[in-house]
This record gives C-alpha cells, structure tokens and sequence, in this order.
C-alpha cells in the first residue's frame, strides 16, 4: 500500500490519490458530483480522515447515499484503525459543526466487499434488506433473534456479514462473535474442554451472528448448546442474527430450538432475478476488468442462477485473465462456464431431487415425502415424484419407498395427475423444466 500524505490541512494531494482510487469502482461522472465538493484531511498520528461538507444538505444526501461506499474504500486505502469523522456548516455562517453521527471506524472485520452497498437487489428482495440495514443500525434490540431464510446463492452469508461489518463500524467497543455451526463445533469438540466456560465465553459477546443454522441438525448436543446460548444471549437483551437456508417452520429443528426461534423475526431471501445478476456480473467486469463484452455478460447472467455460482465463474476468468493477458473469446467464455458447471454437478439422485424440490417450494424433505394433504404439498409431492421417474427411471414401488412408503398405486396417480397438470398449465410445464435443469446442472438445493 502506498504511504499517505500526513497533511494538518488542505489535502490536495491525498484528496487526487484517493480519487484515482476510487475511480476503479466509481464512473468518473459520479465522483465528480459527490465526491469533489469534499474538503479532505488526513492526520496520520490521530489516525483520522476528516471530512467537511459544503453545506447540510450534501451532508443529508451523503449519509443515506454514499457514505458505505466512502468509507469501505477509504479503508482500503489508508489501512485499518482510521476513523471517519465529518463536519457541515451551519446555516447561518462560516461555524463549523459535527454531524448527528461524528465518527466510523474504516474497519471492515468481516470483509471490505460485505456492505450493505454492495448487496445487490430489486424490489423483490427490499424488505429483508432494509430490515437488515435497521437491526444491524438501531440501539435497541426489536427482532431478537432476526433469521435471514433463503436458498443457496440468495446472498445470505453477504448480507450477514454486511451487518456484522455495520455492527463493528458504527460500535467500535462492542463484541461479536460471528461463525458457522461448524465454527462453534469445533470450540466444542475438544473432549477435555469445559464445556461451561465455552459458552460462557461465547455469551460474554455483545453480538451473536451465525451462518447456516440448519447445519445444527447434524449434532443433537451441539443443538442443545445452541439453546443454552441463546438463553443467554435472549435473557442479556443482545442481539442475534442468524441465517439458514429453510423456513422455520418446515425445517427440523428440535422443539425447543424451533420455539426460540419463533419468538424472532424471519425474513426470507429470494434468488437473484436477471437484471441483478446482470449487475453483479457488470460490477466485477468493471472492478476485475474482465473485458467482457455486453452479450457475454447477459450469457454470464442468464446462464447462473445464484450469487455463488456467479462468482465462481468469474473468479475462474479472472484468472485465466490475469495469467495468459488474452482477451476473452466467446468459445473460452463457453469452456469457462461448461467447467464451472461441470465442476459443480452433483451426482443426480433421488436425495438430490427432493433437495431441489425442497429448495423451490420453500419446503422441508419431510413435509414432501410425509402424508399431509394439503395443497402445496401434495402439489410439490407429484412433482418430485414425477422428476424422479423422468430423471432416474425409478419404478413406482420404488418411489413409494423413497416417499414415506407410499403403495404403488398412490405413486401412479401422483405422476398421471401431475402430467396432467403439465398439459393442462404453460406455467407447471415450464416449472417443470426449470426444476430438470436445476437437478441435471447442479443448481442452488
């Protein structure tokens, strides 16, 4: 990293280097309405930026608009343990004042790219951001604990880490812990370790953030633990943020744990349509300089359907990019995408039909091969049901197994009813063939 200039006032030369910085994920069109009328100053002893804005309402403007995206890059480019601080002038005079909100720290702990920024979504996904945006910001706790539900690729682990980074920011003395169910496993798995001191360890945390909690199922013990620190986390008023890939409601969680989950407030992730995939390919062509032309951007979003897929096939451009100098031709782009996509395949088989299935009717396995009549489920049951059939061959007997052991009668009439539907229905017949491609391709489960 480049030195900065130490400047007690003015900041001409630092004020030019950190806008050639930023012009490498901002349009110069956009720095020059925000980011010139800035008067910048940097102290390196007090480990400090300090900005001045011409006049209150630019400071209004900057704080809901731009100030995320400042403050991730001016810690990318001085380093951590700076503060932003900011000043606006008064009304009536050349007095000076601070803003509501004096100072942020330049830290971004769980990722400079993890802001709430950075996280790409419609409408259809605006509820559960902006309640994010409020947990993660407001000083009381309201939604305790606040689950982040959606499928594999929806941007759940970037919008948990985009609070946990807001969270460190905006309270430079609070602690949090944040992990996997597996990272709490391990603190755990040392058979000599005392078990209280553990969790009395993890409880004496401010904040609790955990990623994939349908991981819990897996270990019976670690899940009872789970409840003992939610306990405590719930009887102390701090905050828990938590997300998982199923509902509440349908996913197997033991009674109590389901229960304390049920006192908080659940919003659910959808994956990303076409034009925010298309974003987020533009926005890594543009940071990477990947050089990709317009058509192969849309081929790029058309062809993945979650942020993860996304970006492990440009990560892999990227590469190649970096390594050979070569631009990309459309029969290398095709190479790039049939390797990741082969890469990620999984073995096509009827657990991984009912994952699928599952994931897209926001149910859980059991609800699918249970007995419940109701109208959802049974309509997500011929549906798998006939996947498998058309996909593996299976023979009815064999399915009703596979489903709650279902006669074979049963089985027959779900597939011919469902085929019905199909002829019946543009919409199911095109679900139908969404569904095909996800199993055969690999897609989120």
């Amino acid at each position: 990293m480049k030195p900065v200039p130490v400047l007690d006032s003015g900041g001409g030369v630092l004020k030019d280097d950190l806008r050639q910085h930023l012009s490498r994920t901002c349009p110069d069109q956009e720095l020059r309405r925000w980011y010139d009328p800035l008067d910048l100053s940097v102290s390196a002893s007090e480990h400090c930026c300090l900005v001045r804005f011409p006049h209150a309402y630019f400071a209004a403007w900057f704080e809901t608009s731009v100030r995320d995206l400042f403050e991730k890059e001016v810690g990318r480019f001085l380093g951590n343990g700076y503060a932003v601080r900011y000043q606006t002038r008064c009304a009536g005079g050349d007095k000076r004042q601070p803003l509501a909100t004096l100072r942020a720290v330049t830290d971004f702990p769980y990722g400079h790219r993890f802001t709430f920024e950075t996280f790409l979504a419609n409408e259809k996904n605006h509820f559960p951001l902006a309640l994010a945006r409020e947990v993660a910001g407001g000083r009381e706790v309201r939604y305790n604990p606040f689950l982040l539900c959606g499928p594999s690729g929806a941007g759940k682990t970037h919008l948990l880490r985009a609070m946990a980074n807001a969270v460190s920011r905006s309270r430079p003395d609070a602690t949090v812990f944040f992990g996997s169910i597996d990272d709490i496993g391990n603190r755990y798995a040392d058979a000599t370790a005392n078990l209280h001191e553990i969790r009395a360890a993890i409880a004496a945390h401010d904040f609790l953030f955990i990623d994939e909690l349908a991981d819990v199922k897996r270990d019976p013990i670690l899940e009872q633990e789970l409840v003992l620190l939610f306990n405590a986390f719930h009887d102390a008023g701090k905050q828990m943020v938590f997300s998982c890939r199923e509902r509440v409601a349908s996913g197997d969680f033991g009674p109590t744990l389901k229960s304390r989950l049920e006192w908080g407030l659940m919003v659910h992730l959808k994956l990303p349509d076409l034009d925010v995939r298309v974003r987020c390919v533009e926005h890594a062509n543009r940071d990477k300089r990947l050089g990709l032309s317009r058509e192969q951007t849309l081929t790029l979003a058309s062809r993945f359907e979650g942020f993860r897929q996304l970006e492990g096939v440009l990560l892999r451009i990227e590469a190649f990019r970096r390594h050979t100098g070569q631009e990309l031709t459309d029969a290398e782009l095709t190479r790039h995408i049939r390797l990741s996509e082969d890469r990620k395949a999984p073995e096509l088989t009827p657990e991984r039909i009912l994952a699928v299935c599952a994931d897209h009717f926001e149910l859980s396995v059991a609800d699918i091969t249970g007995h419940s009549r109701r109208k959802e489920l049974v309509f997500a049951r011929q549906a798998s049901m006939t996947l498998c059939r058309s996909l593996l061959g299976m023979s009815y007997p064999a399915l009703g197994k596979v489903f709650g052991g279902k006669d074979h009668s049963t089985v027959l009439y779900s597939i011919r009813k469902f085929q019905q539907l199909q002829d019946a229905d543009r919409d199911t017949k095109l679900m139908f063939r969404q569904l095909t491609k996800k199993c055969r391709q690999g897609g989120p489960a």
